[in-house]
């Protein structure tokens, strides 16, 4: 007797679909095991940073920073001959702008008008700028004669001193750039000699500038052209023209901010001065040799 035929065995779709299905179910349960595999494996942990390591690169750090703070050029900004018309405005930019300022006041100045004398108690009040000696009369502007007495220049200084309480020796002559400070030895006009030697003797750190921002002295307007101002201060640092490398003294004065346009002219230029990163603002008792 032949056996009983399974009832599908020769239908060949039948077959093909076992077959498929049985590959997935295998697949299924290969894919099932190499997932819980993985999910026993633990993540290998990431490597600790020593402390040794973090604090090399905060020291790196560190210095360079301080580099970077010892490569800056040092300016310092002065104003000459207040209290006058002037004085107020540049003290507003100065408090504004919230940058070091040194003004040397000439005493007689302080008593001559009202205006003058208030304007010397705010000078007094401000605690962020710095009051230097610009002699007592600056010469009654006759500097020939003021100069040819060594003791008068002394005389009218300490008198000035005496009235306006100075708490640094920094001085600076009426109409003459010259320079008494440590090794700096410098006289524009030589018949001054004299005079300038005996008052630095007298205890004086004597300032003069490296830059002046000229003005005409009828109308009282400052060089308008700051752009050019601005490229001498850079190009004599750069060339070491100074007085003393890496520092730049730049006189300017009271009165020729007395208009709203040269304000104007005087923010802009501190503005510069104060964001340009290679620059750092100081007062005149910080600068090399002051004691």
């Amino acid at each position: 007797m032949n056996p009983c035929p399974v009832a599908d065995e020769g239908d060949p779709a039948k077959r093909l679909t076992k077959t498929i299905l049985s590959n997935s179910f295998l697949a299924l349960l290969f894919v099932f095991a190499a997932c819980s595999d993985r999910a026993d494996q633990k993540p290998a942990p990431s490597p600790g940073i020593d402390s040794t390591v973090l604090k090399a690169r905060e020291k790196k750090r560190n210095d360079s920073l301080t580099a970077l703070n010892r490569k800056k050029k040092k300016i310092y900004l002065t104003f000459d001959d207040g209290p006058n018309k002037g004085t107020r405005n540049v003290l507003e930019v100065i408090k504004t702008e919230q940058v070091a300022a040194s003004f040397f006041v000439v005493g007689q100045h302080t008593l001559d008008t009202r205006q003058q004398k208030e304007t010397w108690e705010m000078l007094k009040a401000d605690a962020g700028i710095e009051l230097c000696n610009h002699s007592y009369s600056h010469a009654r502007n006759r500097y020939t004669s003021f100069y040819e007495s060594p003791e008068g220049v002394i005389n009218d200084f300490n008198q000035s001193k005496k009235l306006l309480g100075f708490t640094n020796n920094v001085a600076r002559m009426p109409g003459r750039n010259a320079w008494r400070i440590d090794s700096i030895d410098h006289t524009d006009i030589m018949e001054s000699k004299a005079a300038i030697d005996s008052l630095h003797a007298s205890g004086y750190a004597i300032m003069g500038w490296d830059i002046e921002w000229t003005f005409n002295h009828k109308t009282l307007a400052p060089d308008a052209d700051t752009a050019l101002l601005l490229r001498r201060i850079y190009n004599m640092l750069e060339a070491n023209k100074t007085k003393t490398p890496g520092h730049l003294v730049l006189l300017a004065h009271d009165q020729a901010y007395q208009q709203a346009e040269y304000v104007e002219n005087l923010r802009y230029v501190i503005k510069q001065l104060k964001n340009n990163p290679e620059y750092e603002l100081l007062l005149t008792s910080k600068y090399p040799g002051v004691r």
